[in-house]
């Protein structure tokens, strides 16, 4: 048993609203935002698989390059 019919109708209308997107139709936007300002095709791209994989190695590769440099230095440190 519901305690109150009326409330409850009208938090299945405003979910129903909600998920059918009711105020994203009634007042369109002339560009799609989110919150951080990222375009759904920009996540997308951010979350494939493939780029993922280009970014760990590209950290991989700013990682040895750093570890050379530092290697440079010390050997350079302890010859003199």
């Amino acid at each position: 048993q519901i305690a109150d019919p009326a409330a409850c109708d009208q938090m299945y209308e405003s979910l129903v609203r909600i998920h059918t997107n009711y105020y994203k139709n009634k007042y369109p936007r002339l560009k799609d935002t989110t919150f951080t300002g990222v375009t759904i095709e920009d996540c997308k791209m951010i979350l494939a698989t493939d780029i993922l994989k280009q970014m760990e190695e590209m950290k991989k590769g700013t990682w040895k390059k750093l570890r050379e440099r530092f290697y440079a230095k010390k050997s350079e440190e302890d010859s003199k």
